[in-house]
């Protein structure tokens, strides 16, 4: 059995659907009724708790001998799963994990990777099977510029001229069905990329193909950017770690590609334009 948490998420929604189609006995962790009922029309069981409450926790890994760990970006993250950690290595010793992080997060720095390397090295210590999925920046972000694009022609970020091998969650997805049904992988630690670098305003190229109009980018000042974020209503520690990120984007960090998907699928990542493709009607506001 695989518990997986983040299962309504981007990458968890993708792989709840490919473990199910495939047959594998799969337990969706939850947090309330309501999305256990959105659930119903797949084929797997749900779990309704959180990281939060220890006892719910032990009763989602009941029988479970495979876990997919994930969860949103928050101020305390790494607490919250390191709790998951404690209560796999308490209930079942051997179980094996799975748990997404982040590219670079092997090397700190910066709030969002740390975060993801405490986890990392908890769940080493623990002695848990561990497998870690090291994704780069996620193309479903870009589904958050869908109103300026449609309504202004235009997206902003704080990138300049960085060049990022952004990935589709469903690659991610693809990627972490294969490990955790496939043996082999215990110990491993795999940077998930697309299939090329971009820059924001190659990606603004993108845009313009795909949907028939002008799209450009707007690169943003850092400041600029962040005091735009919390006037939108993002908590001002979100804002200023996206900010941290997108200045180590601008250092080269996140240029380089590897090979991963295909290893996992036998299909190369998906490309921008067939991420661009797939979500026209939210870009063109429909």
């Amino acid at each position: 059995m695989i518990l997986l948490t983040g299962a309504t998420g981007n990458v968890g929604s993708h792989l709840l659907q490919i473990l199910c189609r495939d047959g594998h006995p799969v337990r969706a962790l939850v947090r309330s009724s309501e999305k256990a009922d959105n659930l119903r029309g797949y084929d797997c069981e749900t779990a309704v708790g959180s990281f939060e409450d220890p006892p719910s926790l032990h009763r989602a890994l009941a029988g479970v001998d495979r876990v997919f760990l994930l969860s949103r970006a928050g101020e305390h993250m790494a607490e919250q799963e390191k709790a998951v950690v404690d209560a796999i290595a308490a209930a079942h010793g051997q179980a094996r994990v799975v748990k997404v992080a982040a590219a670079g997060y092997e090397h700190g720095g910066i709030a969002l990777a740390e975060q993801h390397g405490a986890v990392v090295a908890h769940l080493r210590a623990s002695g848990l099977p561990t497998t870690v999925l090291a994704p780069t920046s996620f193309m479903q972000n870009m589904l958050t510029w869908a109103g300026s694009i449609s309504e202004r022609g235009q997206f902003a970020a704080p990138a300049g001229a960085a060049a990022i091998s952004h990935v589709d969650a469903r690659d991610v997805a693809a990627v972490a069905a294969h490990v955790l049904t496939s043996d082999g992988h215990e110990g491993a630690s795999y940077t998930v990329t697309g299939a090329e670098a971009l820059t924001y305003a190659q990606v603004a190229e993108r845009f313009t193909a795909a949907l028939g109009k002008p799209v450009s980018y707007v690169d943003v000042p850092p400041e600029a950017a962040r005091e735009a974020m919390v006037a939108a209503g993002m908590q001002s520690w979100l804002a200023d770690a996206l900010v941290e990120l997108n200045g180590v984007y601008r250092t080269g960090a996140a240029v380089g590609t590897t090979d991963e998907v295909e290893k996992a699928t036998g299909r190369p990542a998906r490309s921008v334009e067939t991420f661009l493709q797939d979500h026209l009607a939210a870009f063109r506001g429909m």
